[in-house]
């Protein structure tokens, strides 16, 4: 057997030791979800991964410099913030200041954290970033699914940044450990935590890269977009849901939560869980068992808390404290889910329930929509393609579809043209079409849209939709009973702006037959 010095053998086990960490990473997931055990193949992401150039554009917090709460005079109480507990330490995560990052490596006592926001899409987590001892640090890496992605910067794996999990690189199929986090507004979170402190930023970042967006704003970057490898049109993309990837997985549209008084009691497979949402933005969702018993929550009709039990009448925070009552100082297990818009989280989860997804759908068919009474508001918006002042809509077809679409949306490119093809069809019957393209008032959007009107030969008047004109549509499909605008979405009108019926998703599918009944019936009322 030949025989090694120890300087030999040093060397030789630290050649192993890349070896060694690639076999760990490879072990399994932190946590037995199928998601977790099933990324996605990694020729699907890396085929699919845009804006590579992100990470320069956007580079990664490090170490962030923050104030106390009685010196954050940078601060504003409407600004959103991503706030988190950390060892009983209270720390908030400035939305104005994370957009111009999207994730953040920081330190609170000893527990190594990441923080990531995409502006875009109103999603935010935040994870343990340790794994088997070794201390992660991400970046952006690029957009795939329609939001960020990151990706630690030693092992080169890629994350998904609101669900932890590792999409490609030695760590894929881990599953990073959440910690919990709420998107709520300043002077909220300092009034449940008025020693916290918060991450400061110059002012003057407020404006730049991602202004134009809010949380639930509408819109999605072409490029974004793109990457989307499951769209599902069950609900507008821009619907805030409070995601659940505990057990099966199910999803909480905020609206339809707030609609049940903001608590819901639900049980998801064996798990018995609560959701929680408050305002326009705060959501959380708890574990309903608490030392052998499982516990009914309704909201509290006064403070203290956010909820009550009524098993014993405790009062329990958004945070699922107990703050008064027989369980006082009880903590609830936090879910492993997140706030995020639906055109994300049903990309990730394609297959998961959504609360009151039967409801929703019923209200939002083309059959049960009711338009009686309804009118199209005039609007003055920018031509698609370019020159001219912006010009008011005109109805001049004894029929007349209004056709919202994106140019990155799948069923909007399938169907655009065949509505094109059905407006040539039936013109002299009296139908016209109208398109308004759902993009984002930038250049790089008018080039998007201007390039797939040509590459789909499409002839009819098509406008560029702005906030006006989509806050009056979206109006319009919710007071016709359905959730708003689910893309593609057309609106059917005679000359006099009167609805006789919408259409939305996969229901444009079904239009022609129905145009044909209209004309007839048009024409014969003539």
């Amino acid at each position: 057997m030949p025989q090694y010095s120890l300087v030999t053998i040093g060397r030789i086990l630290a050649g192993l030791l890349p070896m060694v960490w690639v076999l760990l990473a490879r072990a399994g997931p932190t946590q037995d979800s199928d998601r977790a055990q099933r990324p996605p193949r990694s020729s699907q992401v890396s085929e699919r991964l845009r804006g590579k150039d992100i990470a320069k554009q956007t580079p990664p917090l490090d170490n962030p410099e923050f104030r106390p709460a009685r010196s954050a005079t940078h601060m504003r109480d409407e600004d959103t913030v991503l706030g988190v507990v950390v060892e009983g330490r209270a720390r908030a995560y400035p939305w104005w200041v994370l957009k111009n990052h999207h994730v953040v490596n920081d330190t609170i006592g000893r527990t190594a954290l990441a923080v990531s926001l995409c502006e875009q899409c109103t999603g935010g987590a935040a994870f343990r970033r340790e794994v088997d001892g070794r201390t992660l640090s991400m970046r952006v890496a690029g957009v795939y699914n329609g939001t960020i992605v990151l990706q630690d910067r030693a092992t080169g794996t890629l994350f998904s940044p609101f669900g932890g999990l590792g999409l490609e690189g030695p760590l894929a199929g881990r599953k990073l450990e959440r910690l919990p986090l709420i998107l709520t507004h300043w002077d909220e979170w300092l009034a449940r935590h008025p020693d916290t402190d918060v991450v400061f930023a110059s002012p003057a970042l407020r404006g730049g890269h991602g202004a134009w967006y809010t949380p639930g704003k509408w819109g999605i970057v072409s490029e974004m977009g793109s990457t989307i490898v499951s769209f599902d049109p069950r609900l507008p993309e821009n619907t805030l849901v409070y995601g659940m990837e505990s057990g099966q997985g199910k999803s909480y549209p905020l609206e339809e939560v707030r609609a049940k008084g903001g608590v819901v009691n639900d049980a998801v497979g064996p798990l018995a869980v609560v959701i929680l949402a408050r305002g326009t933005l705060e959501a959380a969702g708890f574990e309903r068992r608490l030392d052998g018993r499982i516990l009914t929550f309704r909201a509290a009709p006064a403070p203290p808390g956010a909820m009550a039990d009524e098993e014993t009448g405790s009062r329990w925070s958004i945070e699922g404290e107990a703050i008064a009552g027989p369980l006082r100082k009880k903590r609830l297990a936090p879910l492993d889910g997140y706030t995020v818009e639906w055109h994300v989280w049903s990309a990730y989860n394609p297959r998961a329930e959504v609360f009151a997804e039967a409801a929703a759908t019923r209200a939002g068919s083309a059959t049960s929509l009711r338009t009686d009474g309804l009118r199209l508001p005039a609007f003055t918006l920018a031509d698609a393609r370019g020159g001219g002042p912006p010009r008011s809509l005109r109805l001049e077809g004894e029929v007349n579809l209004v056709v919202l679409f994106a140019a990155w949306c799948p069923p909007c490119r399938v169907e655009v043209p065949r509505l094109q093809r059905l407006r040539d069809e039936r013109a002299a019957s009296g139908l016209r079409v109208i398109g308004i393209a759902v993009h984002l008032p930038e250049d790089l959007e008018r080039e998007a849209v201007r390039h797939f009107l040509d590459e789909a030969k499409i002839t009819f008047p098509t406008f560029l939709v702005d906030d006006a004109a989509y806050e009056g549509l979206d109006g319009l499909a919710r007071k016709a009973g359905g959730p708003g605008i689910v893309l593609p979405m057309v609106f059917v009108v005679d000359r006099e702006r009167k609805v006789l019926a919408m259409y939305r998703g996969r229901e444009v599918e079904t239009l022609p037959g129905a145009v044909a009944n209209l004309l007839d019936r048009a024409g014969a009322t003539r």
